[in-house]
Formats: structure tokens, C-alpha cells, sequence
């Protein structure tokens, strides 16, 4: 039997109010859909807030540091048994990262380590090539199903093989959807004949090439994190599988591919002070008035809004973390731009 994507999420905790469809939390009060319509702009969205969210428990945030992996067990785990074709290192990004290295190795396979890690072997490229983490094809992988594991199974070999390499997984929500080979070939063969790929990367057989892709996003408070990456601009701030901390192809054959972003953090709450966060119909009317006022004919639709914890550089360049309303908004039902707003001050977050 064919096994179909996984989530590994937390018990529902939704308080809702007689009528009212109200999810509850300490002081404020948040719709469970916010519908809206406006001249300009319409809501038509489910307010994303996590069920074990506690809002009596946020407080104040700063950010110690980035988890680093253990670059060490990293190199001794993925290069055993392999013939070290090149090796070098690669200098920190900055004075408090560490140095790295980087390995290739004559089977096709490489690794690097800069705080980060990433290991690829050389059939992952080919999974890269179809775009296997594209969110235009996140649906129909999700529909998809393979047999050789259970996703649960897949997402345990996971979550071992992160904490044996150092990155600690007691706060990440792993993820998971099947890359069944019969919808990669397909999607090759639709981006080959599109000119979106080409002949020299297509694979001469996708044959029992099962996989699952598993990634992972780290939880603060309750509250997914809105990682540093994420806030360099625009086209990066988008809610998407490759954004994720934690990227992972786990196939038939075992790891493919394992790619930890060092973006995830090391937290101190500030327990003397308390948090308040603003009512979700203020936070509401700073995107409608931005797209309201807008000098064109287009028509605006909020499609998603999503509670963050946002991890990001202040202008002394360094870590700071404030709770963050995320917003996807349709124009003329065509392409899609995102809005962050503060969600204690109400504060348009501006991107590049």
C-alpha cells in the first residue's frame, strides 16, 4: 500500500466560542476565517496560528545565537567510505561563524560544512534539476503517494540523523510529501518540452526512484520562526518548503540530500516582560489601507495570514526577535506578493 504525505503536527487546542468561531488566546481574540471585502480589497483567509500557541506565555525575545551543526560528525558521517576527490576550506562569513570545509568525492557526492551543512549525493542533482521543492509543484506531490516507507518512518530516520549531526529537533515541526518517480518524470517531461529544463539534464530512468522530501521549520514560543534569511528580501520572505532550515531527500536508496541552513536559534525569554499582541482586525487594516490606496484599477485578495516569530538583523547587525503577522495578497487572481506587519505595534515591516 502506497503511503501519501505526512505532517508530524500537535494535539488541536482551538477554544471557539458559541457563534462566534473565535480562537481564544489570554487577552486577544482572533477570528478563526477573517472575511472582509472592501472596494479595493477583499480578506478571504483563515487566520494560520499554531494550536499550542499560548499568548500568557510570550514575552520579550533575545536571540543568544544560531545552532551551529556538529561540522565535525558531520564530515566523519557522510564522507566514510568514500575516496576524498578535493578538499579546501572556506572562510567564516563572519568573526563570530565558524571556519568551514568542503569535500567531493569520487563517486559524484559532496558535502560542505560553514556552520551550516549540506551533503548531496550525485543522483540529487537530477531531484534539483525537476525542482523537486518548487512550490508550483507542492500539490501534486502531495497527492502522490510511495511505498517503500511510511512517512512517520521517514521523518524518525530523519530527525535521528539531524540530532546525530548536532541539530537538536525538540523544537522543529518536521514535514513530509512523497516524490512518487511516475510525477517527477512527468514534470520533466513538461519542463523539457516547455524549455524550462533540457535534454543534457534529464534522467535516463526515474525507475523505483522513490523519495520522500522531508524539511523542517523551528518553533519559538509556539509560534513558527520567520528565519534571518527569510527578511533579506522579497522574493526570499515567501512561506515555502525551500525556505526551510532543514531540507532532506530520503529515496529508496537512503539519504540524497541533507541541507541544514544555520538559521535556526538558540532563545532567551525575557520573563518580566510580557508581550501584548495587537487585535488580528488592527493588524488588518494596515494591509487594507496599503493596498487601498494604491493609485491603479487591480483588485487585491488576502489569500493567507500566518503568526511568526521573526528572526532578524537589527540596523547594529545584530539578532533580534518580534512576533509577526505573514500575508500572502492575490492581484487580479494573477501573481502573488507577500506584507509582514509587527504584530505588537502594528507596523508595516518593510523588504527590499
Amino acid at each position: 500500500m502506497k503511503q501519501k504525505s505526512l505532517i508530524i503536527g500537535v494535539a488541536t487546542g482551538i477554544l471557539i466560542t458559541s457563534g462566534n468561531f473565535m480562537i481564544c488566546h489570554a487577552e486577544t481574540q482572533f477570528p478563526e476565517k477573517y472575511e472582509v471585502s472592501g472596494e479595493k480589497v477583499i480578506f478571504n483567509c483563515e487566520l494560520e496560528i499554531p494550536d499550542d500557541f499560548n499568548e500568557e506565555e510570550l514575552y520579550a525575545t533575545a536571540v543568544k545565537s544560531r545552532i551551529y551543526s556538529d561540522g565535525k560528525k558531520a564530515i566523519e558521517i557522510y564522507s566514510k567510505g568514500k575516496e576524498v576527490q578535493d578538499t579546501g576550506s572556506i572562510p567564516p562569513a563572519s568573526e563570530t561563524e565558524p571556519e568551514g570545509t568542503y569535500y567531493t568525492f569520487t563517486d559524484g557526492s559532496s558535502l560542505s560544512y560553514t556552520g551550516g551543512f549540506h551533503y548531496g549525493t550525485d543522483t540529487v542533482r537530477y531531484y534539483n534539476y525537476v525542482g523537486i521543492q518548487d512550490p508550483t509543484y507542492l500539490e501534486r506531490f502531495e497527492q502522490s503517494e510511495v511505498s517503500f516507507m511510511q512517512p512517520e518512518e521517514c521523518i524518525e530516520k530523519v530527525e535521528a540523523l539531524l540530532n546525530e549531526i548536532g541539530i537538536p529537533t525538540d523544537e522543529v515541526e518536521l514535514k513530509a510529501y512523497a516524490l512518487d518517480n511516475e510525477v517527477i518524470k512527468q514534470i520533466e517531461n513538461e519542463e523539457i518540452e516547455s524549455g524550462l529544463n533540457t535534454e543534457a539534464n534529464r534522467k535516463e530512468a526515474w525507475t523505483e526512484e522513490d523519495a520522500y522530501f522531508v524539511y523542517g521549520v523551528q518553533k519559538h514560543a509556539g509560534l513558527p520562526v520567520f528565519h534571518e534569511f527569510m527578511n533579506v528580501s522579497r522574493q526570499l520572505a515567501y512561506d515555502t518548503p525551500d525556505s526551510s532550515a532543514i531540507q532532506v531527500i530520503y529515496s529508496t536508496r537512503g539519504v540524497e540530500s541533507v541541507l541544514y541552513q544555520d538559521v535556526m536559534y538558540d532563545f532567551s525569554d525575557n520573563n518580566e516582560e510580557k508581550l501584548q499582541l495587537r487585535q488580528f482586525e488592527d493588524i488588518a487594516k494596515v494591509v487594507e489601507n496599503k493596498y487601498g490606496n494604491l493609485l491603479n484599477e487591480s483588485m487585491y485578495e488576502v489569500t493567507r495570514a500566518k503568526l511568526y516569530e521573526r528572526v532578524f538583523l537589527n540596523q547594529n547587525q545584530q539578532l533580534e526577535a518580534a512576533p509577526m503577522w505573514y500575508f500572502e495578497i492575490l492581484e487580479d487572481n494573477s501573481t502573488v506578493s507577500v506584507t509582514l506587519v509587527d504584530a505588537v505595534t502594528g507596523e508595516e515591516i518593510y523588504l527590499e
